[in-house]
């Protein structure tokens, strides 16, 4: 029989660094450079995605009774307070099953400016740089959501169970098919954790009653 508990200590040991590593990256500006925020996202999506591994393995026997659904409320809803943590997102992003979207890529516009005038010059299309400035808020909270999550697997995979028991029909936390960050020939150990994380969860999920 595995050992789930440990292997879920040994492998959030070894994300802990790579996540410390991006927190480096990111800095204490509201900004940062594009080739930094890139560089950011390529090992916070994996980072992401073994978290949930982990979650799923740690809630594979949990079994938590459907609460009754509640009716509204009957006064005013409470202002949530500034600063709080996110919560950390559970479920694996689906993909996007319909007919493939458009790119939308920067152009120049509707040419035409007056029906009277003939010579317009097109407005000059605007580069883009690595060194362009990109708002880092939304990467910072997603940085912190996840650093919280890892400090307490256990009372995420409770929240994951509570989750499933409310659902009508049985969802995985993990979509079908590459996780989102997988990498084929990745060689980084984000990559090799990913894919090892990825194959355990598998297993645990295999052996379990109600797969989460």
């Amino acid at each position: 029989m595995n050992d789930w508990g440990r292997c879920i200590d040994v492998n959030r040991k070894d994300l802990l660094p790579m996540v410390a590593g991006i927190l480096g990256m990111l800095g204490d500006g509201g900004t940062v450079r594009r080739f930094v925020y890139l560089a950011i996202l390529a090992v916070l999506r994996p980072a992401e995605s073994i978290l949930r591994r982990l979650i799923a393995i740690a809630a594979k026997d949990i079994v938590v009774k459907p609460r009754a659904k509640r009716g509204p409320p009957s006064g005013a809803i409470p202002k949530g307070k500034g600063g709080q943590v996110p919560s950390f997102p559970l479920f694996d992003p689906r993909r996007y099953a319909g007919p493939p979207k458009g790119k939308k890529v920067p152009g120049f516009g509707p040419n035409i400016r007056g029906f009277d005038e003939y010579d317009v010059t097109p407005p000059s299309r605007t580069a883009i740089s690595a060194d362009d400035p990109i708002n880092a808020a939304a990467l910072r909270r997603r940085i912190e959501a996840l650093l919280a999550a890892m400090e307490n697997i256990p009372a995420q995979a409770r929240r994951l169970a509570r989750k499933l028991a409310r659902m009508e029909r049985p969802v995985r936390a993990m979509r079908p098919g590459r996780p989102p960050g997988f990498c084929d020939r990745g060689k980084r150990p984000i990559d090799l954790l990913l894919a090892d994380c990825h194959q355990l969860a598998l297993m645990a999920l295999a052996e379990a009653k109600a797969p989460p």
